[in-house]
């Protein structure tokens, strides 16, 4: 019997200092690629960022500083890729946005320098109201922002039907039933926004074009005529089709930056988000 529980003990030692010395290892990895950036040496901050991220996970903000050391070594194409990404796990990050803005900006100033004053539009097209809630619910807050509220809503809606039930008083009954009511219409609200924000989550219906610079064809061939001017990488599309290979993988994408420049570009030249 201690025969058994000397060597449970010692596996769990073991286990132990293997999870530890794995957890040190990735935060020495971060370490190195935050003194890799600092110094100004963002090629080789990009690979200790993709390393810790292989070793230790995904998060916003490993993400954030990948995209940052994308940007300064010149890459605009993976810098909007993972700050889109860090964006879909803390999609309230004002830090996050803020550069999301300023690296599309300098995208489409990029995009109207190639038109080389020739008419065209190589900007999004602007959102509606409804497109913007609809944005504002699904993809610029996190589903576990409106569970929050859903289930704060369900307690106060408990709370209430306690009070309708159990108070003697009328007036309390009235206040009981009448906010259970409310309550029940923003747990309902809530949840419905938590449900539809998850599967906005789960659904990669955008690319970033990471090659440097493309123009979109007509057809999912690449002597098919081109739509519009070149695109500069970083510039971000809505996917609306593909079109698949043998093995069933994407090998052109159906995208569309605006009304006027929807058209074929080829999987390797994107990067779904």
């Amino acid at each position: 019997m201690r025969t058994i529980i000397y060597k449970t003990a010692c596996l769990l030692i073991v286990l132990a200092t293997a999870v530890t010395s794995f957890r040190l290892s990735a935060s020495d990895t971060l370490h190195r690629a935050d003194s890799a950036y600092n110094r100004g040496d963002y090629d080789k901050a990009v690979e200790l960022y993709k390393s810790a991220e292989v070793s230790e996970g995904t998060s916003a903000a490993m993400l954030y500083n990948l995209g940052n050391a994308y940007y300064k070594s010149g890459d605009e194409g993976h810098a909007m890729v993972s700050y889109m990404r860090a964006k879909r796990l803390d999609p309230r990050n004002s830090r996050i946005n803020d550069n999301i803005k300023f690296l599309s900006s300098r995208v489409e100033d990029v995009n109207k320098a190639e038109l080389k004053g020739k008419k065209g539009n190589v900007s999004p097209d602007p959102l509606s109201f409804f497109q913007r809630a609809g944005n504002t619910i699904t993809r610029d807050t996190s589903s576990d922002y409106w569970a929050v509220f859903g289930a704060l809503s369900f307690v106060i809606l408990l709370g209430a039907l306690a009070v309708y039930i159990f108070s003697p008083a009328v007036t309390l009954k009235k206040l009981g039933f009448f906010s259970a009511i409310i309550m029940f219409v923003f747990t309902v609200i809530f949840t419905i926004f938590a449900l539809t924000a998850a599967h906005a989550f789960e659904k990669h219906d955008e690319v970033v074009l990471t090659a440097f610079k493309t123009t979109l064809k007509e057809e999912p061939d690449e002597n098919a005529q081109a739509v519009g001017s070149p695109l500069h990488r970083g510039t971000l599309f809505t996917i609306l089709e593909d079109e698949r290979d043998h093995s069933g993988e994407p090998a052109w994408f159906k995208v569309k930056l605006n009304s006027d420049n929807i058209g074929w570009i080829p999987a390797s030249d994107v990067e779904i988000i």
